[in-house]
């Protein structure tokens, strides 16, 4: 693994990618194929793996069942739901940006407490950005606008505070706890105008002292750059980074190929590879579907010149590669196929600790109808962060864990809840 202890994470805008510099050991094992899954797991320098699995987006795999247990619909009132995750009791915790605060539900679904509002005290928050577990599995929330992770006990109490640490603002993915974190951050650097994919940065958080390593570094978010006025606008189907973790796993790509490095802490476990999907055109219609939705999440006094703006920006021919990666408590990777803004479901590849594909689960799509721009973030308040961490796309998969599957849907009326569903593995 190509690792360094950097100043500055503008710094690695000049290094490659993390395993990108290693080359399959002399004198291992050939590599073991899994026949059924027509997966090739061979051994890379410093310990890792690769799996590189022949067609990850078809072919006979076994299928996850889903049974409804509960739905938050008609009971619950979500707004614009960031998170979720279950405890160990297989309880929900969900989090909620606008009101913001986190709610937290028994095994059934029954409401047992809400708590949390808007402040900067204790058990306050401005903005949330993430919600996850711990390493001793307590709960711990991210707020992106106060810079700094909250920790609480299941019963919802605050039981201590850190600040970030790091320079610029890194997103907690795994390994948190009072001690430091794994994270993401992309440090928008100041480039010629077009079409820019600045990186994204893995980087492990120490202490409050700032101190830190970069772990590897991924093409971000595909942004163009008008020659005007120089503001950062949205690339319609464009490529970006895909991340996720949980516990002491992570994992980043990007939506370009199937090629996405799973780490255990701070070491790489393996690289995910896959064939390129075939061609899928975006027509003419889906372009105009496009537009549409993204002038829909504009507010109408600087509508005039975000259309402006729009027109001179780009619309990538065909589709991403896959859409949207997930970590579960296992451990296991969820891998979703990009959905169309028509498809109502969502096609998710689960590929095991050992790089084998385990099976397909085929999960309502959710679209969201709020757009991220600018060279920050709308907030649907004001535009915050020059260097602000890109999101991972919105998708409806909120968290696994064991048999149990919590997945993020909008109503009707665009209104947002939350399902809670049983999972069993058919053959």
């Amino acid at each position: 693994m190509c690792r360094e202890r950097m100043a500055s994470p503008l710094r690695f805008l000049a290094l490659a990618l993390a395993l990108g510099c290693s080359d399959a050991p002399k004198g291992e094992a050939p590599p073991e194929v899994d026949l059924d899954s027509q997966t090739t797991v061979a051994p890379v320098a410093g310990g890792a793996r690769s799996a590189r699995i022949a067609n990850w987006h078809a072919g006979e795999r076994p299928e996850f069942g889903l049974k409804l247990l509960y739905s938050t619909y008609g009971h619950l009132e979500l707004v614009q739901v960031v998170g979720a995750v279950f405890l160990p009791d297989s309880s929900l915790v969900i989090a909620d940006l606008v009101a913001p605060n986190l709610t937290f539900l028994d095994r059934q679904g029954e409401l047992k407490l809400q708590t949390g509002r808007e402040g900067e005290g204790p058990g306050d928050y401005s903005e949330i950005a993430r919600i996850g577990l711990t390493t001793d599995e307590s709960l711990f929330v991210y707020d992106r606008g106060l810079r700094r992770i909250t920790f609480l006990d299941w019963a919802g109490e605050v039981v201590g505070v850190r600040r970030n640490g790091c320079p610029g603002e890194v997103v907690p993915l795994a390994q948190v706890n009072f001690q430091g974190f794994v994270g993401v951050l992309e440090p928008r650097a100041v480039l010629s105008p077009g079409v820019q994919r600045p990186p994204l940065l893995l980087i492990a958080c120490g202490a409050a002292d700032g101190a830190f390593d970069t772990l590897g570094a991924w093409p971000g978010k595909e942004r163009y750059v008008t020659t005007d006025r120089g503001n950062w606008i949205a690339v319609g189907f464009g490529r970006t980074a895909l991340y996720d973790g949980r516990g002491v796993r992570s994992i980043v790509g990007t939506n370009d190929s199937l090629d996405l490095t799973r780490h255990s802490g701070s070491d790489v476990h393996d690289r995910v590879l896959g064939g390129a999907p075939p061609a899928n055109a975006v027509t003419p219609q889906e372009r105009e579907e496009w537009t549409d939705l993204f002038l829909g999440a504009i507010p109408e006094p600087v509508l005039a010149n975000w259309r402006s703006w729009l027109e001179l920006s780009e619309i990538r021919n065909t589709y991403p590669a896959l859409g949207a990666v997930k970590v579960d408590a296992g451990g296991r990777t969820w891998i979703g196929e990009y959905a169309k803004l028509s498809r109502e479901w969502r096609r998710w590849l689960v590929i095991g600790l050992d790089g084998i594909p385990i099976g397909v689960a085929r999960l309502p799509a959710f679209h969201p109808e709020w757009l991220k721009y600018s060279n920050g973030t709308f907030t649907g308040r004001a535009f915050v962060e020059w260097e602000v961490t890109i999101p991972s796309p919105v998708h409806e998969l909120l968290d696994v864990a064991g048999d149990r599957v919590a997945l993020l849907r909008k109503g009707d009326l665009g209104e947002e809840f939350v399902e809670v569903y049983e999972l069993s593995l058919g053959r």
